[in-house]
């Protein structure tokens, strides 16, 4: 008895177009705009909508973790990433801290050991 496995076990789970962590954001745009005392209820509930909307079209038909990509590339730092700008990815830097010592071609290891039995 065979039965089917449907592919949708990694989708995110959406209500009306939009992840949890969005209407996070819609709630919390809700509920700063609410503290105004000089905005009426309808314009803090007609700005959430504009702000669900905006979500919803910059999310449509993008891969996952978008938005948050294009904030990480305008300049929005985020805990536990790499500081957004950051061009080298090593852990070394590209100049040199001095702890390499090169010799140079008039530097010989006669001189330098005729140097050193002269002092």
């Amino acid at each position: 008895m065979a039965h089917r496995c449907y592919h949708n076990i990694d989708k995110p789970i959406l209500i009306l177009g939009l992840e949890y962590q969005d209407w996070a954001v819609v709630l919390a745009v809700f509920l700063f705009c609410i503290l105004l005392p000089y905005l009426s209820n309808l314009t803090v509930l007609s700005l959430a909508v504009i702000v669900a909307c905006v979500l919803r079209v910059l999310k449509l038909r993008r891969p996952p973790g978008y938005v948050w990509h294009l904030l990480y590339r305008v300049g929005v730092p985020f805990p536990y990433l790499l500081p957004p700008g950051l061009t080298q990815y090593s852990p070394f830097p590209r100049q040199s801290a001095g702890l390499l010592w090169r010799r140079t071609a008039d530097e010989s290891s006669s001189r330098l050991l005729e140097q050193s039995r002269t002092k």
